[in-house]
């Protein structure tokens, strides 16, 4: 329940003059109630380590495990292990457990799966387990983000149970993490620990906070609706608005027929319920960020959908807001050979090269990594720019289990990061390329594989396909059939396609065979998969022979239509190839003023691409940095097929900041057919992928074919 009697002291510009509190959900009598516990440290008997270790081997198969394998599972060293190895066998002695150690086979836990149920009950009935560092530090974060003043130093030690010091570097490590949102941290000796920022950043930070402190599991039950009993996610969200705005997007998304991706969508949840709790509250929302096109269609009905769910008025601003969340999530709708287009091919690009160079590896015979760059890289750059954080479960796995693809990944982020002058990229947003880079050399064809699979991972990115490549290399009676995320599992359509089991990375509730695993598949998790293999594979039916598809004489026919167009296309564009100079053109306007006339003699049809070119510059910027060029380009019905020309500025126009040397035209006839378009797409691709022509178009003598 949200109350004006908790406040947070942050400094929000706009609301009133100078600083104020901003209202949000209580938190008083949760932090009274628990003071007391916390105080305890939660300490037991077994220490953090020893749990893990009973964990683990409660919900390993049963069979024997070697100390290496468990040490890898749990992330600590093999001496650990064996350390902590008397505390566990002392705990499944006295809880009755068969447990097993030999020097030669390993460990072995010799229970049913009713019993380990029963002793991972009896295991976590006590009191709670002692904090591990993260959770301490999130515990902590959320009661700076929470209280209505200053909080003691003395207090927060004595309530988290460390020491004054312990608790000193935990506020150091805080500090550093919260610069990147734009909040800042205040310590003044006798006065106490408070944060300062305005309402977005604000709810950056709460989104940020709420998603890693959620485990997978818990992840998976949030984004199919159901609110997780947590302590931090219930203390800073209304568990009631959430649900209402989960309910308001899941239809928005089916009457708009888009599907956000995992992340996307909980990144837009968690941002909708904390604006929304703002507003009830009177709070300001905060100025949209600058640069920022007016809203489209999408974010206009999902605005208004909010508003009926509610009873409220959101404001203009916040149309922006989801019109840039919608975009750095499902990518921007921009038409063929944009400017932005052109741009993200050369980024792409040249993160290969640095790659390439990094890992003395060609990169060039993995057709698909291109193309996933390019639809990763569109929403990242969003996010990058916009400052909207992401966190990557997967980073610290990424730095240790595979540190020269990840110091080749980080570099090569920073090369390009200089290169093309961006925001700083994140180590989180390094991984998830690190991931992409990693499926393709994961990749290995000459298995032929048996049992049909698909992968499936919350807010993965690019870890499902991570995961799903090594499958492939570790696993050759195994054949991969797609990777998705958990909301897009489908029962019916995974029997339609005769998937023999689901490879989860998180426990899933269907009516199907499935398999949980870790994406960084270790040792345990590979006992899992061969277990699930043997498993499935005594129950599969023999495979039904393959059909051979039939030449449909309707297809071949539509393939020679299609082929038809495409040697038309070609032959106008190359007929019709022009470079001409523009004589002090001055503007932008001037070259778009040219471009028009370039292929059209007739004045209607010169006016008519004029005004198209003209509607084009409202959609976003055409300059092309690296070319020193404008993109001018569009459909239109002024032309009959596609059309390539080159403007030559002379002298060159003089932007603030950029020089215009030229201006690529590019036109394609609005005759509902995609062959010119697709022909006109290759054109920009090359122009990107081969710098020469562009430079040649730089410098030849004019020409008119």
């Amino acid at each position: 329940m949200v109350t004006k009697n908790t406040q947070l002291l942050f400094c929000v510009g706009g609301w009133q003059t100078g600083w104020h509190y901003a209202t949000i959900e209580a938190m008083g009598n949760f932090w009274e109630k628990e003071r007391s516990n916390m105080g305890a440290v939660y300490r037991e008997e077994l220490s953090a380590n020893a749990r893990k270790l009973i964990e683990q081997l409660l919900s390993l198969p049963q069979g024997w495990v070697t100390a290496a394998a468990l040490a890898e599972s749990i992330g600590v060293s093999r001496r650990t292990v064996l350390r902590e190895l008397p505390a566990v066998e002392q705990w499944m002695q006295a809880a009755g457990a068969h447990f097993v150690r030999n020097p030669g086979k390993g460990l072995l836990l010799d229970e049913a799966p009713e019993r380990r149920d029963a002793l991972r009950t009896q295991l976590n009935s006590g009191d709670r387990k002692e904090l591990s560092r993260a959770e301490r530090r999130q515990q902590l974060l959320t009661r700076l983000l929470s209280e209505q003043e200053p909080c003691k130093t003395a207090v927060l030690a004595r309530a988290l149970g460390v020491s004054e010091s312990t608790l000193s570097a935990d506020l150091d490590e805080l500090e550093t993490k919260l610069h990147p949102y734009r909040v800042e941290m205040f310590r003044r000796p006798g006065v106490g620990v408070w944060l300062q920022g305005d309402a977005s950043s604000y709810r950056r930070v709460v989104s940020a906070l709420l998603r890693s402190s959620m485990p997978e599991k818990e992840l998976a039950e949030v984004l199919c609706g159901r609110m997780p009993e947590n302590e931090i996610f219930s203390t800073l969200l209304d568990t009631k608005t959430a649900e209402k705005v989960w309910a308001a997007l899941q239809q928005f998304e089916q009457e708009e027929q888009l599907h956000l991706p995992d992340a996307g969508f909980l990144a837009l949840a968690i941002h909708c319920t904390l604006t929304i709790q703002q507003l009830r509250q009177g709070g300001d929302k905060g100025s949209a960020p600058r640069g920022l096109r007016p809203a489209g269609n999408h974010a206009a009905r999902l605005v208004a959908a909010l508003n009926r769910a509610f009873g409220l008025t959101l404001p203009p601003e916040e149309a922006q807001y989801l019109e840039l969340y919608l975009a750095a999530y499902l990518g921007a709708e921009d038409p063929w050979g944009s400017a932005q287009e052109m741009e993200l091919r050369n980024l792409e690009a040249a993160l290969i090269r640095e790659m390439e160079k990094a890992l003395h590896t060609d990169l060039s015979g993995y057709t698909s990594l291109r193309d996933d760059l390019y639809c990763h890289l569109r929403p990242m750059l969003l996010r990058v720019e916009q400052n909207i954080r992401t966190e990557n479960p997967q980073l610290d796995t990424i730095r240790t289990a595979y540190p020269g693809l990840w110091k080749a990944t980080r570099a090569a982020c920073d090369a390009v990061q200089q290169q093309f002058v961006l925001p700083a990229i994140s180590d989180d947003e390094a991984a998830y390329l690190a991931m992409h880079f990693g499926a393709v050399l994961e990749q290995n064809a000459m298995f032929r594989l048996r049992l049909r699979v698909v992968v499936a991972c919350p807010l993965g990115m690019g870890s499902s396909r991570f995961l799903a490549s090594r499958l492939g290399n570790e696993f050759p009676s195994l054949q991969v059939e797609g990777c998705c995320s958990v909301r897009e599992l489908n029962t019916a359509d995974l029997r339609r396609r005769k998937i023999d089991f689901i490879i989860s990375t998180v426990p899933l509730e269907l009516d199907y065979p499935a398999v949980c695993i870790s994406p960084s598949l270790l040792e345990p998790d590979r006992a899992v998969l061969k277990d699930a293999i043997t498993r499935y594979s005594q129950n599969r039916a023999e495979p039904e022979p393959a059909v051979q598809p039939v030449q449909d004489t309707a297809c071949a026919g539509s393939k020679l239509q299609y082929y038809a167009r495409l040697t038309r296309s070609m032959t106008g564009l190359l007929e019709h190839l022009t470079i001409q100079p523009v004589k002090v053109p001055g503007s932008r306007a001037a070259l778009i003023h040219a471009a028009a006339q370039l292929f059209c003699p007739q004045e209607a049809d010169a006016r008519l691409v004029e005004q198209q070119l003209r509607r084009r510059e409202t959609l976003g910027d055409t300059y092309i940095k690296s070319l020193y060029a404008l993109l001018l380009h569009c459909r239109t019905s002024a032309v009959k097929d596609c059309r390539l020309g080159y403007l030559q500025a002379q002298p060159p126009v003089y932007e603030p900041g950029r020089i215009v040397l030229g201006a690529l035209v590019l036109l394609a006839p609005d005759d509902g057919n995609g062959v010119p378009v697709e022909v006109m797409q290759n054109v920009s691709g090359q122009l990107i992928e081969t710098p020469r022509l562009m430079e040649a178009l730089r410098t030849s003598v004019c020409i008119r074919m």
